[in-house]
């Protein structure tokens, strides 16, 4: 191969090509790719793979399932061709790898050379290297109880006895000292091993801390008989008496043989903060809401960041982390924020309710009985948090915020001061070396002093020492004792901050201060690096090393990578405001970044479905960032920024082209709130085509949100607009629109005047894509009426215009009306035989969704003609994709198709109830009134008459009301 693929399962699994993340969305790849890793360059048995996939419930087409889930591994992996990665067997499949590629293999390898190592020094070493390979619990995100119970349980073992082991090396060593904070977090997080609770209290008797050793052995007595009901283990007993007896003899050191996270990195070289960190981490285990109080700049952040890692394991459900910007102009707001924590616990767009009231419902309801931790970074005030705390006591919360928060109800107050004198000369030795310290021991405090103990001013200084090892600390203490070089906005003490930063920044030449500037006026919450480039008017790689630089000078941060494997950066609030101080003029290198912005998401845009509104086409270059639809998720932040960005500063074109084009991939993402947010925007800056083009758009919005007289009124303004412009392309979009809001009014004679009317508008302007949708609505729409001649020739004229076009797509949307048309004349054989040609072109082209949804209507059909088997075979494999994209729509329908094959009364009574619950929680008529059917259909089978005579009126209620009038008389038919 011409790439080098990585895997690590130390942590949550990742694919790397040649070091960019490979995103495998398909949890049943990800559970495959796992149990063959765990068993890297070995077959491993078909039975046990499917054993890890589906437990006790593998479906009875499981092996079938298998090779397809291989087959989509493979073309992950562009292993389809050469077979070189995923190899198949006899028996099974297996997974070949070499162990530079794979951690768990060095993992083995640098164990196996520790326990071999004729020195300490060297064992220290190797099982260093070993723990740092860890990233989190082994296989997290992998949904697989097989795998979590089995594999990564044994694995998450041994990373504990790693560390121990090392720890004890350390201890022989004499490096006690270093060890004690490290080892404080340890037994936080797992109080119920011994050997951390023995090493933490070796490590202070070892420093002279006979009463804090003390402590550590009656918290570590009172945990264990709690909990087990033990008394401490001999070892423990022993070193008790040892500081008891107040012995300096040393004691010999005795060798011992996880849901979602989105915490960002812990800082490497975290110092200090000990008794805030023993409190937090211990109130944390116990639960509730623990807030992080104090200045801009005293350690926030980063005290939460640590402390959520040290209780990681402790929430095995999920670590959450959200900047709520507090310290920007537009603060996230409660709603956006519900949003995207809905969506982290994996509830789909289309679900997450519209008010803010239903959101916070959803989101405690998500949380409960569920271990989760929720960091909420920047809090404005306690409105903002309120609704975003869990509310359950299986959950806790840890609130960041400059105000004091006291409103919280029940929170634990933490308030942060400056850091004390000896931690902030720790800080120090740790960054620029203890011999450099020891060399100007009172130099070192007057930089402490100078920067009033403020660990952001603290970093600063001290990465300016790092960049320049000829200075001596008394040079960098002179230039801080200079008043006019401070902060003066941000004061603690005698600091004044600007003075700190400044040191850095004037330590920039003029194009990286430039770069700097810039940077910080960006409203994004973090960029890559390709953001630079037209920034600075400079390549890609140029504006690369431009903000590495800065990195280096610790005035960007790395933020990580995205779903795509760009590296992303980010500015610390108060280094964004003094960049924003110092910044040269901006308008001209944003609008050219806007500018740039703009041609990639119209390429991207060019490159995903559209639905109800396709822009007029234009020539343009190949989108060149992969998956358009990876790039717009990586992005969209971005975007909506840029969007309300490019409005502040007059850019009104620039601020609408990005809205209208993003649209499309707001309604395919289900973005309701963001979208209705940028178009809003938008609308207030339009000429009369911009906004006549936003409010066509909002009215789809408005009719995927079921407001159906707003989303009218939109396209009858739309509709008005684009008549008077003289634009049919648009102006069909418009009367398109309009009908679709008839046919959900259930008024068709409007429907199809409108349909009609745009049919006239398409033509005129030659936009036969157009002409496609609107004769699959007429279709559909006679369908549902009965006016099945009229069906019949509006699809056969959609599906021709397609195949002279050569439009898959379109032909696969008209040959699968078709098929649903034949479904319900009865023509059962022929509507089977379009619904496999619509399902092999779905599989041609990619769109699992769409072929998901076609196994439905097939199975649909093959019910109708008593094909049970064949119609359970395909309800299986639509099941599969349903269940890993919770896809609710699709479990409706198959819990509706099932309940019609069950053997049984009451299992078919389940079913329907299933589909019925999930079907009036979602509000969606047509899935309501169908599920009503289904219901009564279930209660008559068993006996139950009268009820479900009461189900089968709702439903003709529910269905009539929305305009399905041929499923209201086949209904009626169907029961006299």
């Amino acid at each position: 191969m011409g790439w080098r693929w990585e895997f690590r399962v130390l942590g949550s699994l990742q694919v790397l090509d040649s070091g960019r993340v490979v995103e495998l969305r398909s949890a049943k790849q990800r559970v495959l790719l796992a149990a063959l890793l765990m068993r890297a360059n070995t077959p491993v048995p078909s039975d046990e793979l499917i054993d890890h996939l589906w437990g006790d419930d593998a479906p009875g087409a499981a092996r079938a399932t298998l090779q397809t889930y291989a087959m989509r591994l493979r073309g992950s992996l562009d292993d389809l061709a050469d077979r070189q990665v995923v190899r198949t067997w006899p028996t099974g499949y297996s997974i070949h790898v070499e162990d530079d590629q794979l951690d768990l293999a060095r993992f083995r390898t640098l164990r196996a050379q520790a326990k071999q190592a004729t020195d300490l020094e060297t064992e220290s070493r190797l099982l260093s290297e070993a723990v740092s390979l860890w990233r989190g619990p082994a296989l997290d995100q992998v949904p697989s109880q097989r795998l979590e119970h089995g594999d990564a349980a044994r694995l998450n073992e041994q990373r504990w006895e790693t560390l121990e082991r090392r720890n004890d090396v350390e201890l022989r060593l004499g490096r006690h000292d270093q060890l004690v904070d490290e080892l404080r977090a340890l037994v936080a997080q797992h109080p119920l091993r011994e050997r951390f609770w023995y090493q933490l209290m070796l490590a202070l008797h070892r420093g002279g801390q006979q009463a804090q050793a003390l402590d550590v052995y009656r918290r570590a007595s009172d945990v264990l008989a709690d909990e087990l009901g033990i008394d401490p283990n001999a070892d423990l007993r022993r070193l008790h008496m040892e500081v008891l007896a107040g012995s300096a003899a040393p004691v010999t050191v005795p060798v011992s043989a996880s849901g979602p996270t989105w915490l960002p990195p812990d800082v490497a070289d975290f110092t200090g903060r000990v008794p805030e960190v023993a409190l937090l981490t211990d109130g944390l285990r116990a639960g509730g809401t623990w807030t992080i109080t104090g200045p801009g700049g005293v350690g926030k952040t980063s005290l939460a960041v640590h402390v959520a890692h040290a209780v990681r394991d402790c929430f095995p459900d999920g670590q959450l982390y959200l900047n709520l910007r507090g310290g920007e102009q537009r603060p996230v707001e409660p709603a956006a924020a519900l949003d995207r924590l809905l969506r982290g616990l994996g509830v789909p767009g289309n679900a997450i309710p519209s008010s803010i009231e239903d959101r916070v419902d959803l989101y405690r309801e998500r949380l409960a009985d569920r271990r989760v931790l929720v960091v909420l970074d920047n809090a404005v005030n306690e409105a903002q948090v309120r609704p975003l705390l869990p509310g359950t006591s299986a959950a806790a919360a840890l609130v960041t915020s400059r105000a004091a928060l006291a409103g919280l109800d029940a929170a634990h107050l933490v308030p942060l001061d400056v850091m004390p004198p000896d931690d902030a000369l720790h800080l120090l030795r740790a960054a620029v070396g203890d011999s450099r310290v020891a060399a100007e021991p009172a130099a070192a405090e007057s930089i402490a002093g100078y920067c009033g103990r403020l660990p952001l001013a603290l970093r600063v200084c001290a990465a300016r020492l790092v960049a320049r090892p000829h200075w001596q600390l008394a040079k960098l203490a002179s230039r801080l004792s200079d008043e006019r070089r401070r902060f003066d906005e941000l004061v603690v003490g005698d600091l004044d901050v600007r003075a700190s930063l400044a040191l850095t920044y004037n330590g920039l030449d003029e194009s990286h201060q430039r770069a700097f500037g810039l940077l910080a006026v960006l409203e994004m919450p973090d960029f890559p690096a390709w953001v630079a480039g037209p920034l600075l008017g400079m390549d890609v790689d140029d504006a690369e090393d431009h903000i590495e630089a800065l990195v280096d000078a610790r005035l960007v941060d790395y933020a990580g990578r995205d779903g795509i494997g760009q590296v992303r950066y980010r500015l610390h609030d108060l280094l964004r405001a003094y960049g924003r101080e110092v910044a040269p003029d901006c308008s001209a290198p944003l609008r050219d970044l806007f500018t740039h912005l703009l041609d990639l998401v119209t390429r991207a845009d060019a490159e995903i479905p559209h639905s109800a509104l396709r822009l007029e086409p234009q020539a343009l270059e190949r989108f060149e960032w992969g998956d358009p639809i990876g790039w717009f998720d990586a992005e969209w932040l971005n975007i909506q920024a840029a969007v309300s960005q490019c409005a502040s500063l007059g850019f009104s074109s620039l601020a609408c082209s990005l809205a209208i084009r993003s649209a499309a991939f707001c309604d395919l993402r289900a973005r309701f709130d963001d979208w209705a947010e940028v178009n809003a925007v938008a609308l207030d800056l339009g000429d009369s085509r911009a906004r006549a083009i936003l409010l066509q758009q909002r009215g789809i919005l408005r009719g995927r949100r079921n407001q159906f007289d707003g989303a009218s009124a939109d396209f009858s303004a739309a509709q008005v607009a684009f008549g008077e412009l003289g634009d049919a392309w648009f102006e069909g979009y418009a009367w398109y629109g309009l009908g679709w809001m008839h046919e959900w009014g259930g008024r068709e004679a409007a429907a199809r005047d409108a349909h009609r009317e745009a049919m006239a508008r398409f033509v005129a302007a030659g936009n036969p894509h157009g002409e496609i949708e609107v004769l699959c609505s007429l279709g559909a729409i006679e369908r549902r009426a009965g006016g099945l001649t009229a069906a019949q020739e509006y699809l056969g004229r959609a599906r021709l215009i397609a195949q002279e076009l050569g439009d898959e797509a379109s032909e696969l949307s008209a040959t699968l009306e078709l098929g649903r048309l034949h479904q319900f004349t009865g023509e059962l054989d022929q509507s089977a035989s379009l619904l496999r040609e619509s399902l092999a072109a779905a599989e041609k082209l990619g769109d699992p969704d769409m072929a998901a949804n076609i196994r439905l209507f097939l199975a649909d059909t093959l019910v109708r003609s008593g094909m049970a088997s064949l119609a359970a075979e395909q309800l299986r494999v639509a099941w599969d994709f349903f269940e890993e994209q919770d896809d609710r729509v699709g479990k409706i329908w198959v819990w509706r198709l099932n309940s019609q094959l069950a053997t049984s009364a009451d299992e078919a009574l389940r079913l329907a109830g299933l589909a019925l619950e999930l079907a009036t929680e979602l509000k969606l008529p047509p899935e309501l009134g169908r599920s009503l059917r289904c219901m009564g259909d279930a209660l008559a089978r068993a006996g139950r008459g009268d009820e479900a005579l009461e189900r089968w009126r709702s439903a003709e209620d529910v269905l009539e009301g929305a305009g399905f009038h041929a499923e209201v008389e086949e209904l009626r038919t169907s029961i006299g």
